[in-house]
């Protein structure tokens, strides 16, 4: 059956018949024959013939791989370009020459009261846009000489294997832990876990958290030192082994450090990006605490969301440096610092330093230049703000112990006289505090002194723990004559600091060998 089309083409072909007769050049017809079918077709189909045409052009078009989008870690500062970082030459440091940095920008983080304490089954690592630092470009800019830094990269790892489960129940053989001791420390996790609030915080007033089922918290005053009270709970987890990725309380953990990591004023000073964990009740207490805990919480696990806000807490510190070299309850305090808040900031970089953060050499420098002018009898004794006049048991311990750190070796004269001093003074069950402090130089030091100190302390410690309901694995010193734990941060900061006391054995290697300090910070 003939279609409608059909008469049309059949005219069509005729009429170009005609045309090739009157015009004989092959290449005059060309185009026209060409194009006869496009003037045979419909519009539509010619369209359509066209769309198609073009979806095949495209379609050979090779389109390049797109490049990956490398998120490079930058912190937030405060818009002003600071100048470089040149006061950290590796060369003798004169106090009197630190140079002013700019005031911190207040750009704290709202941080939820409401957090969602479930761990999901594959254990991932931690999320903070809070502080990030390329890392890389900061130790270039920090330390351009990379024999300052004296090894970092093959001695950091080996401080924290001591909290593996194989090396934990090794150190606790060799240096005097028991079943007794390490069951004491269980309960007062278990407790610690117990009293952490529904935003990952801890408090010194703990009985709002147990609704009063256990007393003795701390000074009201303490009461908003959310910071610092999260440090000191969050480090003895941490001093047992248990991280943010493993372990029985890793969620706990987790709400914890995130609350640390979110809770600071981000800035920047002189070109360093500084995360501020000062508080209301805290200052630089609360500080060094929580600049330890992210750097232990990091060295740890290697976990790179917490390298920048732990990174950015050390620089802080760097910058809080008083021109004598301490440290004091505020940064670049004009008076000078004082060894008790000197011990803490020596401490965490310390901390940083084994987990491979950069510490620039003039910051440590600086500390011992301060040790010096606090220190008596050879580096024996040690006093508050000034040489001691009289007995500063505290004092003594921390300032020994950051000697240590900086070090000095076994066998110089002020660590031989002031283990001589610890063991005279022995155990002192009215100061947890000092207890703390002198049972890591002794433990350090080793030998029959720290094996009698040992003894006394761990058995009255495991006897004092609390077994009364909602106290069980807590302890509180009522008599304590020390400011620091018992009535500054109450039953919290006791247990955290009868905590790290058991877990002495492993918290780190031993500094010494047998005459040397390992792992010695850059100078």
């Amino acid at each position: 059956m003939a279609t409608v089309t059909e008469p049309i083409l059949a005219t069509l072909v005729a009429d170009e018949d005609a045309r090739v007769e009157s015009h004989p050049s092959d290449d005059d017809y060309a185009p026209q024959q060409r194009f006869l079918l496009f003037r045979v077709m419909p519009a539509w189909m010619i369209s359509m013939f066209v769309h198609v045409i073009i979806l095949l052009v495209l379609g050979l078009i090779t389109v390049g791989t797109p490049a990956k989008v490398v998120n490079v870690l930058s912190a937030r500062g405060t818009g002003e370009e600071g100048p470089e970082m040149e006061e950290f030459a590796i060369e003798p440091m004169d106090p009197g020459d630190l140079a002013e940095m700019e005031e911190v920008v207040d750009q704290t983080v709202e941080v939820a009261e409401q957090m969602d304490m479930v761990e999901p089954e594959a254990v991932a690592p931690l999320q903070i846009e809070a502080v990030t630092i390329n890392m890389n470009d900061l130790a270039a800019e920090m330390a351009p000489v990379a024999a300052s830094l004296q090894t970092l990269a093959g001695s950091a790892a080996a401080p924290m294997s001591s909290r593996s489960n194989e090396m934990k129940k090794k150190l606790l053989r060799d240096y005097g832990g028991n079943a007794s001791s390490e069951s004491a420390v269980g309960d007062a996790l278990k407790w610690l876990s117990l009293h952490q609030m529904p935003n990952g915080a801890w408090t010194f007033q703990h009985n709002r958290v147990c609704r009063n089922r256990c007393g003795d918290p701390g000074e009201s005053d303490r009461a908003d030192a959310h910071i610092a009270a999260t440090s000191l709970a969050l480090l003895p987890f941490l001093g047992a082994g248990q991280t943010h990725m493993y372990g029985e309380y890793k969620d706990r953990i987790r709400a914890g450090l995130l609350f640390l990591a979110t809770s600071g004023k981000s800035g920047k000073q002189q070109g360093m990006p500084v995360l501020d964990l000062r508080e209301s009740g805290g200052n630089m207490y609360s500080h060094g605490l929580a600049a330890i805990t992210l750097s232990e919480a990091y060295a740890m696990t290697g976990d790179t969301a917490l390298a920048g806000p732990a990174q950015a807490a050390l620089n802080y510190i760097v910058y809080a440096q008083g021109r004598d070299g301490g440290w004091r309850y505020q940064p670049k305090a004009p008076n000078g610092g004082d060894t008790s808040v000197t011990g803490w900031q020596v401490m965490a970089l310390k901390s940083g330093h084994m987990g491979h953060l950069v510490i620039p050499p003039t910051a440590v420098q600086g500390s011992i230049l301060f040790l010096n002018k606090v220190q008596s009898e050879d580096g024996a004794k040690y006093g508050y703000d000034t040489k001691p006049t009289k007995s500063h048991e505290g004092c003594t311990a921390m300032g020994l112990l950051c000697r240590m750190y900086t070090g000095w070796d076994k066998d110089h004269p002020g660590i031989i006289g002031g283990v001589k001093e610890l063991t005279r003074m022995g155990v002192k069950k009215d100061d947890i505090y000092y207890d703390y402090y002198a049972a890591q130089v002794l433990r350090h030091y080793g030998g029959l002194e720290w094996d009698k100190f040992n003894v006394e302390l761990r058995d009255w410690l495991v006897n004092a723990q609390s077994q009364a309901p909602g106290a069980k694995g807590s302890w509180h010193f009522p008599n304590s004559h020390s400011h620091r734990g018992p009535r500054e941060g109450g039953r919290l900061a006791s247990t955290a600091f009868a905590t790290m006391i058991l877990e002495v054995y492993y918290r780190h290697m031993p500094l010494y060998a047998d005459t040397a300090a390992e792992d010695d910070f850059p100078l």
